[in-house]
């Protein structure tokens, strides 16, 4: 089988040639530079592989979307993606390649929490990792390792999916439209280093927060009645806290508290409205999957 292993990149030169070396021997190797402002095109191309670059950073996802157009542009059959900072071994690809051969998956995952390695990971990332799982689980009802993002796609995989999301969110994008659309996926156990150069290229609160943001997005477009009905059951809350505070002087004798009553009456308002717009757009929804 043509296999190609993309490796979106950005400020990795201290690493990107180590993966381009190992990943070789399993594939041929696709470096999309995603406009770093350092050697990494440069010491890819070096090591051997083809490098498309951007000239401006567009994100991960776009980045792998022109990972994605050049396999299917090139009659690839299996695309193995991999991240350039030196987190995963590319020793490990075969583990990812074995249920695509075998025709028992179309998308694997290389997950860190399946071999005990759950036990290396600082312990704020534990946190974040926990919060993003459970998220993407609510919006594609897969629990799996949801930004791994040391995965392998057979051709149906790719060809099946319409990937629109930014950043980082795209890892929980494909999990949630390879739910939708009858998409095999399976994961196998992979080892994760945490000790690699430029690990924090970004705040990793507001990556964080970035990416969860993306996942609610998604949640709100697969299950908006469920997005929706929790945050009209948070206005109701509020709303019955504020009605309590506005009503218990006036039971002891004393008079009501104006303003707590109002904001009673406007936050009860917005829970009424948003379970409106959730029931609404549950309906659109189910009419634009059938």
């Amino acid at each position: 089988m043509n296999i190609l292993i993309i490796v979106p990149a950005y400020n990795e030169e201290l690493t990107i040639g180590s993966v381009v070396v190992l990943a070789k021997k399993y594939g041929d190797v696709l470096v999309v530079d995603d406009g770093s402002g350092d050697r990494t095109s440069e010491v890819a191309r070096e090591c051997g592989a083809v490098v498309i670059r951007h000239e401006h950073n567009l994100g991960k996802a776009k980045a792998l979307k022109t990972g994605f157009e050049y396999a299917l542009s090139r009659d690839y059959d299996i695309v193995v993606t991999i991240d350039a900072d030196g987190q995963h071994n590319p020793d490990e690809i075969p583990l990812l390649l074995e249920p695509i051969i075998k025709e028992e998956a179309d998308l694997v995952i290389g997950s860190r929490y399946l071999n005990g390695s759950k036990k290396e990971i600082p312990l704020y990332r534990r946190l974040g990792l926990w919060v993003l799982n459970k998220s993407t689980k609510v919006a594609s009802n897969v629990d799996v390792d949801s930004q791994s993002g040391f995965r392998a796609l057979n051709r149906k995989a790719l060809e099946r999916l319409d990937l629109n999301s930014n950043g980082y969110s795209i890892e929980t994008d494909m999990i949630v439209k390879a739910s939708e659309r009858g998409i095999r996926l399976m994961e196998v156990p992979i080892t994760v280093r945490y000790d690699v150069p430029n690990k924090h290229k970004k705040n990793p609160l507001s990556h964080g927060l970035g990416v969860l943001a993306g996942i609610i997005g998604l949640i709100g477009y697969r299950r908006p009645l469920l997005l929706f009905g929790v945050l009209s059951l948070m206005s109701f809350i509020i709303a019955g806290i504020l009605g309590y505070l506005a009503l218990e002087p006036y039971y002891n004798g004393g008079q009501v508290y104006l303003t707590q009553a109002i904001g009673a009456g406007i936050f009860a308002i917005i829970g009424i409205q948003l379970f409106v717009a959730g029931l609404t757009l549950n309906v659109l929804a189910k009419m634009v999957r059938e």
